[in-house]
């Protein structure tokens, strides 16, 4: 496992395929959906590499082509080096009470590993959703 990367401002890196970029910096490129998130991933080839998860606005139907959009703003604002191993549409995000999306539950399910406690979630039923997408 990987250890944590963290940027002079002390946000998260993700880092995939020799690039190392902010969560931010993929999720806000990424906004054509509701909430998005970005978590490590290992990956055979690559070693580590970025999978993004999108929960749609209201009104939006998942399909290819969201997936798509995704796959071009993040080309389009970051550049073509920023690509992510792949994107999920999911139901929703796992949130905290507060509302702070659980990145740690994402990236455990993306790599099949234990997601940990999840009782401080305020929607837990989420991660089954996610866990079946995966």
């Amino acid at each position: 496992m990987y250890p944590a990367i963290y940027d002079d401002d002390g946000e998260p890196v993700a880092a995939g395929s020799g690039r190392a970029g902010s969560n931010c910096e993929l999720e806000s490129a990424a906004l054509t959906v509701d909430e998005v998130a970005a978590v490590p991933m290992m990956d055979e080839l690559r070693g580590r590499a970025v999978e993004m998860y999108g929960a749609l606005k209201p009104g939006q139907a998942p399909s290819t082509e969201i997936e798509r959009k995704v796959a071009a703003v993040i080309e389009r604002e970051i550049g073509k080096i920023a690509r992510f191993s792949g994107v999920g549409i999911v139901p929703d995000m796992p949130k905290t009470r507060s509302g702070k999306i659980m990145r740690r539950v994402i990236a455990g399910i993306s790599n099949f590993a234990d997601v940990g406690d999840v009782t401080t979630l305020a929607n837990p039923e989420t991660v089954d959703g996610i866990r079946h997408r995966v």
